[in-house]
């Protein structure tokens, strides 16, 4: 079977069934994504993609719940919890009780958090760069729409 470079199986012999499957293709690529993404942010900053979750949506959304990363990043809680976690011991983020509620938590980046998501991002687009090379600016705008529109469908879906 031919392979590609990452040593996963190349769809260009897996057959048509698999490449006619919107759902194979997008799974497929989904995982491949996040593997690559995996590793590019373990070799550059040793984080995990769920810690740079995080990372992104409190330097978005400052004081963010961690409801609402559960909810942006479509994981469960426990996936959230151990990155809150582990980047809490690392000093990239604090909790506080919510002025509202005092049983509610609130998340913020601290200086250091700040500076782990600025050199996540360049990391992360230079990938998404090399992902999206042959695509133009309409082409990609045209994904974008077209991502969008599947979550949005998703999102209407009943669990």
């Amino acid at each position: 079977m031919e392979k590609s470079t990452d040593n996963a199986p190349s769809l260009s012999t897996a057959g048509t069934a698999f490449e006619a499957s919107n759902s194979f293709l997008l799974c497929n690529l989904g995982n491949r994504l996040n593997v690559l993404i995996e590793r590019v942010l373990r070799r550059a900053l040793d984080l995990s993609v769920m810690e740079w979750r995080v990372l992104t949506v409190l330097a978005v959304e400052p004081a963010a719940p961690p409801g609402r990363i559960v909810a942006i990043a479509g994981v469960n809680k426990a996936a959230v919890s151990r990155a809150v976690n582990s980047l809490e011991r690392r000093g990239l983020l604090t909790r506080q009780a919510s002025p509202e509620h005092r049983l509610r938590t609130q998340l913020y980046l601290t200086p250091a958090g700040h500076e782990m998501h600025a050199r996540g991002t360049g990391e992360r687009l230079h990938s998404e760069e090399e992902l999206l090379q042959g695509l133009g600016a309409a082409e990609r705008e045209q994904l974008l729409g077209l991502l969008r529109h599947l979550l949005r469908n998703l999102e209407k879906t009943p669990s």
